[in-house]
């Protein structure tokens, strides 16, 4: 029995697929069906069973679950305490990061870790991902999150305000306050219904007895600058995403009433758990920028 078969295991758990589980790897499903084969073999029972057009855990793998959840957590603990015995940071970080900050903070942060943590590699996980169980599971180091609320299940260290804005082409900015009734009469371009930011907006919308009509989503945070740049509308973006263009004069922030919307970067990661070398310098490489 190894880690690598109970992780595939605890992924086919958690997406009930396989195939899914190979490409979430980075592996053959050849190679996954051989893990669970042998585990199977190891431990003398069937350990899933077919489930519509997925698999599923046996009763005897159901039974089993908790121990290999607390066999995989206690590898990755010997894993973390050999690391911190070391002085010098090395190995792979695993960092999830939602793309606006892959692009605009994480780049300056890797910078400053090839001089302060050289034998740190840092591998970077973007959307869609549940970071969350990823955490829980140990597939990741930590993740950088962006919120208006601290998660008290995690340990959370502040890195910057990330205000979230309304913005617009010079040529359709207007030097008055909009209310939402007037923002509503320009086609508006947002993130999609799932993120934290469009979030912030539709309740924005809901408190004022309004609601919230894009003429445009897009889950990628580039596109949106792109379509304001043509001067397709007003956009919904956090301010690091246009700051440059702000700065140039290529866009221009659109004052509404009651924005922006005020949210903070934080480095996430799992309470109670002993820091690693390469976490502790990529926090202080973090809090340096």
């Amino acid at each position: 029995m190894n880690q690598k078969q109970i992780r595939s295991l605890l992924s086919i758990v958690e997406l009930g697929s396989i195939a899914k589980t190979a490409e979430k790897l980075f592996l053959a499903p050849s190679t996954i069906s051989q893990q669970i084969k042998e585990l199977s073999s190891e431990l003398g029972i069937e350990l899933f069973q077919a489930k519509g057009r997925g698999i599923t855990l046996t009763d005897a793998g159901e039974k089993l679950l908790p121990s290999f959840y607390a066999f995989y957590q206690l590898a990755e603990d010997i894993k973390l305490q050999a690391q911190s015995s070391h002085e010098e940071a090395y190995g792979t970080l695993k960092i999830f990061a939602p793309s606006s900050m892959c692009i605009y903070r994480l780049p300056s942060i890797i910078d400053t870790m090839q001089t302060t943590a050289p034998n740190v590699e840092v591998l970077l996980i973007h959307e869609p991902y549940d970071y969350q169980a990823a955490l829980k599971n140990r597939e990741i180091d930590a993740a950088i999150t962006v919120s208006e609320i601290i998660d008290d299940e995690w340990e959370n260290v502040a890195l910057h305000d990330e205000p979230v804005l309304y913005v617009t082409h010079p040529n359709r900015h207007s030097n008055t306050l909009l209310s939402l009734t007037e923002l509503q009469q320009h086609p508006l371009i947002t993130t999609e219904e799932a993120c934290s930011y469009r979030i912030a907006a539709d309740r924005h919308f809901s408190q004022a007895k309004a609601s919230l009509r894009p003429r445009q989503t897009f889950s990628n945070v580039e596109v949106i600058k792109r379509c304001l740049l043509t001067n397709m509308g007003i956009g919904l973006l956090p301010q690091c995403v246009i700051q440059e263009e702000l700065n140039l004069g290529l866009l221009r922030y659109q004052e509404v009433e009651n924005t922006p919307y005020n949210f903070t970067s934080y480095i996430t990661y799992p309470k109670n758990n002993a820091l690693s070398q390469k976490l502790m310098a990529f926090i202080q490489a973090a809090q340096n920028n």
